[in-house]
């Protein structure tokens, strides 16, 4: 896979494509690409935050949501609520079955079901062959109305980069977040050279689009969830902190073990063991949880829930497993339990705090497969941010 930056385009910021962090250790191991069959690693950087202005965002604090209950008030900000651990009963999700009311729970930062459209978000794709709210009743994971993204291969040959994406920008930045969304990827949908993105940082700061770069530990962080082609998830993280994919210990030292002949810092790769493939033409339900670090400590902190079960956790203490330049293997060809993962040390800053989300459907036409249909089709519905675990939607 070719590295390069890309322009930002006019209706889509593009991102870069990188490392795939899966050559083998030891000795030079070939390029980053072309190396050995580890497990999935990242595909580039960043992607996009869409155009066209979305309607109002979700307003002050303890303020009333966009238009039709679509976007709700802040709710407190700092370090959030409950946390990961207990059961489903302490859930927001399980206090508003069916998700009515949610919007104005003070924990809740957005909530947005698709029935009133698009109010509410940010900024989306001014596109509606690639983003668009449908009428289906059928089809929608609940209610009458969904989210569509899309992307085609006659898109793709005009335009080889293109995010199909809906950004929500927080009223007010916090230290800790929640994000669940319900998911379908239609038929044989590919999945996208990158997928959904959190986004943290100062005010000003701003890193959609950035790959290929590592960010000011005193300016921001971001990280992907990503999905890859085999149907199950990882993590793709930016921060000051990161590492090389060019040498084994992560560093970018020439002449190390292991040297790739050249420094670069894409995304450090996070792939939780023991993942089922999700099924295609059917709702599932993720949670992505992010805690920013005390600032001088690594006890930041990623957690991911499919379907309200445990999928993927990385903090102080666990998982076990091995750094190999820019991935942590907890699983697979490279696996050694060598160590603790020691959680993250996202920011040097205190300023630096999580401030927004992109869904995002976002193609290359270089790393679309073969055997991908003409058009990749994605669907989101039930989509809430809060300071405090969600849980799935509650029929």
């Amino acid at each position: 896979m070719i590295r390069r930056a890309l322009p930002m385009l006019v209706l889509a910021v593009t991102a870069a494509c990188g490392s795939n962090g899966n050559a083998p250790p030891g000795g030079t191991g070939g390029n980053s690409d072309t190396g050995g069959n580890g497990s999935p690693g990242g595909r580039g950087g960043s992607g996009t935050g869409g155009t066209a202005a979305g309607g109002t965002g979700g307003g002050g604090a303890g303020g009333t949501g966009a238009t039709g209950g679509a976007a709700a008030g802040t709710g407190g900000g700092g370090g959030g609520g409950a946390g990961a651990a207990g059961g489903a009963g302490g859930f927001i999700s399980t206090q508003y079955p069916r998700d009515v009311g949610i919007a104005s729970d003070p924990r809740v930062l957005f909530a947005s079901d698709f029935e009133n459209g698009l109010a509410g978000w940010t900024r989306y794709t001014n596109n509606t062959d690639q983003i668009t709210v449908l009428t289906d009743a059928t089809l929608a994971h609940a209610g009458t109305q969904f989210l569509r993204a899309q992307v085609t291969r006659s898109q793709l040959a005009a335009n080889a980069n293109i995010s199909a994406n809906a950004q929500y920008e927080f009223a007010t930045r916090v230290s800790e977040v929640y994000w669940r969304f319900h998911a379908r990827f239609v038929g044989q949908t590919a999945a996208p050279h990158h997928w959904v993105r959190v986004g943290a940082g100062t005010p000003s700061y701003q890193s959609d689009g950035l790959a290929n770069t590592v960010p000011p530990g005193n300016q921001g962080f971001w990280f992907d969830l990503d999905a890859s082609q085999g149907k199950t998830f990882a993590f793709y993280v930016y921060w000051y902190k990161m590492r090389s994919g060019r040498c084994n210990d992560g560093s970018a030292t020439p002449g190390c073990a292991g040297d790739q002949g050249t420094t670069y810092y894409y995304g450090n790769n996070f792939n939780p063991a023991g993942q089922t493939p999700f099924a295609a033409d059917s709702w599932f339900c993720l949670e992505l949880h992010a805690k920013a670090n005390t600032v001088g400590q690594s006890d930041g902190a990623l957690t991911l829930w499919k379907d309200d079960a445990l999928l993927g956790e990385y903090k102080p203490g666990t998982p076990r497993g091995r750094w190999l330049r820019d991935n942590f293997y907890s699983w697979g060809q490279y696996y050694v339990d060598e160590q603790a993962f020691e959680g993250f040390d996202f920011r040097s800053d205190a300023n630096v705090l999580l401030k927004r989300v992109t869904l995002d459907a976002y193609y290359q036409v270089d790393t679309l497969p073969a055997s991908a249909p003409a058009a990749q089709v994605i669907l989101y519905d039930d989509v809430v941010i809060a300071t405090s675990r969600i849980g799935c939607r509650v029929p």
